[in-house]
């Protein structure tokens, strides 16, 4: 009834797999992009968001200018910034309108998802294609046994943890540098 292990595989093996369905050329002119922006938001909603908030706040400690939209210390966005659409289906109504906002201030915008003819993507320059159910999953599309869009929340966040590694290793930071620029009220 309660197949702790079992579970555990399905959902570790379904991680894994949709993971290195990942393009590795995609993946690196996204990294690339991050690297080079002025300042960068991330526009989610939801369990999505929840996801990339653990992007904007392990980013920052890696000297990056990111936020989130709706963040009491939000910056303007404008040429040379970049706007990160993270959205399962790209139809999700906020995002969308965000990413149109951004793109008429001159912002380069990523999207993040798992539909590449959604709005969200016709909208983007930078695409990052994710494995996984949307809300509005049709037959034949990728069948995961986890609810709704779990599967690319936890692509996400993890892919936030991946991106980390790449910085540290490209910026040459370390942990104690790391540990430095962290929390200390805790």
């Amino acid at each position: 009834m309660y197949d702790f292990e079992e579970n555990r595989r399905l959902v570790l093996d379904e991680i894994n797999v949709s993971l290195g369905m990942i393009s590795p050329v995609e993946f690196g002119a996204f990294l690339e992009e991050l690297l080079k922006k002025r300042r960068i938001l991330v526009v989610a909603v939801g369990r999505v968001l929840i996801s990339m908030k653990a992007w904007v706040k392990r980013l920052y400690h890696l000297d990056l200018d990111i936020n989130f939209v709706g963040s009491e210390t939000e910056k303007p966005i404008g040429k040379g910034d970049f706007l990160i659409v993270a959205s399962s289906s790209g139809e999700s109504k906020f995002p969308v309108e965000i990413a149109k906002i951004a793109k008429e201030k001159g912002a380069c915008i990523a999207y993040l998802g798992c539909s590449p003819e959604s709005s969200a993507a016709k909208l983007a320059e930078k695409h990052l294609f994710f494995t996984g159910r949307t809300k509005f999953a049709k037959p034949g599309e990728y069948n995961s046994i986890q609810p709704m869009s779990s599967l690319f929340e936890q692509q996400l966040y993890l892919l936030g943890d991946i991106i980390a590694l790449c910085l540290m290793k490209i910026k040459k930071i370390n942990e104690q540098e790391l540990k430095n620029k962290h929390a200390n009220l805790e």
